[in-house]
């Protein structure tokens, strides 16, 4: 319960929900193409890459999936209803399964997400880097200040 709680503040954060969403999802896909792609049946591969998935939250929507393809539905719509997998991420996966491609287009889902990610954490970190920039400049006035000021206070000079 308390994992739950914590995945589902972790997806909902503000900036860093994104990244989370897209690095789990990413994983599933990728360990659900290869695993597929090896000849697991899907239920088996399914049960398999929910657990590599890294947050409860995800993993659920991806068990109540398995529960929905063993009463027979299609894979995609149980991911959309859950509302934790992008619009195009279920598109993908809806025409995969019906032009009986699945394996890739998986694989294919999990080269994008990681690509779209990775170009997000890069566009992060080159807008930290001039804030830690500032931080540090002003830790260092700062520290020139406590030790200069008491210097010209004692000299009289303010």
């Amino acid at each position: 319960e308390g994992r739950y709680k914590f995945d589902q503040f972790r997806l909902n954060a503000y900036g860093l929900g994104d990244v989370v969403r897209s690095l789990a999802i990413a994983r599933f896909c990728r360990i659900l193409g290869t695993l597929l792609a090896n000849g697991v049946p899907i239920l088996q591969s399914l049960r398999i890459a929910k657990d590599a998935a890294g947050n409860k939250v995800i993993s659920n929507a991806i068990g109540e999936a398995a529960e929905s393809i063993s009463a027979g539905k299609s894979i995609a719509h149980p991911f959309a209803s859950s509302g934790q997998f992008p619009e195009e991420v279920v598109e993908m996966i809806a025409v995969g399964e019906e032009a009986n491609n699945l394996e890739q287009v998986l694989i294919d889902i999990a080269d994008n997400m990681e690509r779209q990610t990775n170009r997000k954490l890069d566009m992060f970190v080159r807008m930290l880097e001039p804030l830690m920039l500032l931080l540090m400049a002003a830790v260092v006035v700062f520290v020139m200040l406590a030790l200069l000021l008491p210097v010209f206070q004692s000299s009289g000079l303010l």
